[in-house]
């Protein structure tokens, strides 16, 4: 019934999200065409028909779900905290989410410190997260608009410090407020087991339902990859992951520490380039909500 109850929400949503980016879409090409643009796409030229009216060969809309892995974490959750270990009712879980976990505090660190979360290589765990992205991208990829079918996407840019923002208190332990889990990755801090279980536990979402895109972001601390064996372990690592169904992943080499600092002495860091989510920019140009994101990433070394 929980997953039924997802499932249905799920869609609900999708087709709203998809209706209201039509009814845009619709009246955008009427006042925002694109001749320029249009000249240098496929298709436009020989149809005589504008990009904004589908003119382009290879044209979409894209809906990109942000938290997946706050997603499949939860309903992990909610199977082991409820049906599985009887550590709570449906109720109390409830009252935990609506009071921030204030008041259970026991509850909310036993999910945190012990309870077991996606991105560590756990099989029983990660299915949650393959199916909740199945279930999304099986919606997004059913909708059509003015200019063709849509394709789903599962990268947050910084949106997920954003949304985060605005959503309450979540099953996996996530406080209200706090940032969603950053494109596919697990929650900031709780993939506990290295790479090698975080690109497990990531590639059992089916990354071939994801034509607009997936995004996996990965931090290593320096000293992982001082050594020719630590670079030679890291392509091979990467190779991996390509070869489990991979689509993208955004490697950043840095240490938590050498970001505070420059968070407290930017001066000093004028030339230090971060990967932050499709995109590379100067750390101490990014809001300081994004930096402290990048910094609560996990850090990863390689064995």
């Amino acid at each position: 019934q929980v997953l039924s109850a997802f499932k249905t929400q799920v869609e609900y949503f999708v087709r709203w999200h998809a209706a209201c980016t039509n009814i845009f879409e619709y009246v955008a090409r009427e006042y925002l065409p694109q001749p320029v643009i249009s000249c240098t796409m496929e298709g436009c030229m020989e149809t005589g028909r504008d990009v904004m009216y589908g003119g382009a060969k290879y044209n979409s809309s894209g809906i990109a779900g942000v938290g997946i892995g706050n997603v499949g974490d939860s309903l992990h959750m909610i199977k082991h905290l409820i049906f599985d270990t009887g550590r709570c009712t449906a109720r109390e879980l409830y009252d935990a989410l609506k009071n921030n976990f204030k008041g259970y505090e026991a509850l909310h660190a036993y999910i945190v410190n012990e309870a077991p979360h996606y991105g560590n290589g756990l099989p029983d765990v990660d299915k949650w997260t393959a199916w909740a992205a199945e279930v999304f991208a099986d919606a997004v990829n059913s909708c059509t608009g003015p200019r063709g079918r849509f394709s789903a996407g599962l990268y947050p840019i910084t949106t997920n410090i954003m949304f985060g923002k605005i959503t309450p208190a979540t099953p996996d332990g996530r406080l209200a407020g706090e940032p969603l889990a950053d494109g596919i990755s697990p929650l900031q801090q709780m993939d506990t087991n290295g790479p090698t279980a975080v690109l497990s536990s990531v590639s059992k979402i089916n990354q071939v339902k994801y034509p607009n895109g997936t995004l996996l972001n990965m931090k290593f601390h320096p000293s992982a990859l001082q050594s020719e064996q630590g670079i030679k372990k890291l392509s091979e690592l990467i190779s991996t992951y390509f070869d489990l169904g991979g689509m993208e992943v955004q490697i950043n080499v840095v240490n938590a520490e050498t970001l505070k600092d420059a968070q407290a002495d930017p001066e000093k860091y004028k030339d230090l380039v971060i990967r932050v989510a499709g995109f590379s920019t100067y750390f101490i140009e990014l809001h300081s909500e994004a930096q402290n994101d990048i910094i609560r990433r996990t850090e990863l070394q390689i064995g």
